[in-house]
Order: structure tokens, then sequence, then C-alpha cells
């Protein structure tokens, strides 16, 4: 009598498939990251075109930008926004001009320092009113906090800290609202290395520093 014998995997067979599609998943996975992040910075992008454009409709409603007159962060309406402010703090002007809703951040606990002593909280974008042409208050500029540096075109150096190289080397690498938006040249390429900008190539050492601006 003939016996039925039915071939299976070894337990040893089953742990070197497991072992396999546990790497594959692993060399995978960057990329899918990376994908994801590509994404994510598009909508950032759109955002703040949407955002640039709602903010000069107000301007021409109201004849001043949006939030000018409001400190970072703080919200007494003081003349002091030096360090940028989220862009939350001005959704009421952006909602009265034409946008039925403010879009925000795609990755809702996104955070970013905008200056060395400021942060971005809450799910925001920044916005600053700053100079061009020796011309005060006349521009503003947004920003958000990129994932890979394909969508990039700045860094921030340093987040909670003075550099140590003096000022000079300071409004190169920041923007605040005395910096005249005449002399940021946004960056060309990327480099991995000890942050920096010079020549327009953005040198960093994380993706934490990598930045998108757009300058109106």
């Amino acid at each position: 009598m003939k016996k039925n014998t039915i071939k299976a995997f070894t337990l040893v067979e089953m742990l070197i498939v497991i072992v396999i599609i546990g790497i594959l998943i692993a060399s995978l996975m960057p990329r899918m990251q990376t994908a994801q992040g590509r994404a994510r910075d598009v909508a950032r992008k759109n955002d703040l075109s949407q955002i640039q454009t709602a903010i000069i409709t107000s301007q021409q409603d109201k004849r001043s930008w949006p939030g000018m007159k409001w400190t970072a962060f703080e919200g007494d309406k003081t003349d002091a926004s030096e360090d940028g402010m989220k862009v939350s703090l001005i959704k009421d002007l952006l909602t009265q001009a034409w946008m039925t809703q403010v879009p925000m951040d795609p990755n809702k606990s996104n955070k970013f320092y905008w200056l060395w002593n400021s942060q971005i909280t809450e799910w925001n974008y920044g916005y600053l009113v700053t100079t061009r042409n020796s011309v005060p208050k006349g521009w503003f500029i947004l920003m958000a906090k990129t994932e890979v540096e394909w969508s990039s075109n700045w860094v921030v150096c340093a987040d909670s800290t003075t550099p140590d190289d003096g000022d000079k080397v300071k409004e190169k690498w920041w923007i605040a609202a005395g910096t005249d938006l005449k002399e940021i040249k946004t960056c060309t390429s990327f480099e991995k290395g000890t942050c920096k900008i010079e020549n327009q190539v953005c040198t960093y050492s994380d993706t934490s520093q990598l930045r998108y601006i757009l300058m109106y």
C-alpha cells in the first residue's frame, strides 16, 4: 500500500523566506518614504502659492499686508514682527480675501525653526513681511519645512542657537524682517556636509534644515 506524502517547507526554509522578505521590505522603505515626502512637499508648495495669492488679494483690499502689525506668536498688536509668524495668525484676513479654508502642513506634527529663536508650530507655515529694494514692509516671504532636497530651495543652518561666525554670515543664512529680499538668492543645488549657503549651493547635515521659501 502506497503512503501519501505531502511535501512541506521545513522550519529552516520558512525562516529563510521570512528573512528575505524582511530584507526586501527594509530596502524598499526608504524609497517609499522619499516618495511620500515628495508628495507632501508638492502639496506644501501648492499651499504656499494659494496663501500667497490670498495675501496679495488681502493687501489690495486693506491697503496693508495682513498681520503686519502683529508680533510673531504673541497676538498683541505691536509693530515688531522680527522673526516671522504662523500663517494661522492671519487666517481670518485670508478667508475674508477669498480662501474658504487656509491650508495647513500635510504633516500635522510638523514644526520648524524660522530663525534661531522662533519656532513655527501647530501644523503651520511661516509668514514674514519684510523689505525689498530698500522699501520696508513692501514685500513678504512664506516658508515651509520640506522633507527632500528635490523640492527645497533653502536651508536654515541652526535652530536654537546664534551662529558664532558673526552677523554677516547670519544675514546670509537667515531671513529676518530687516533682510532685503533682493539679497536673497535661493539655492540651485544641494550637498551633504556642514550646513551653509554659498554661491546658491545649500549644504545641509540633516533633512530638518531643508526649507522651501516663496518670496513676493
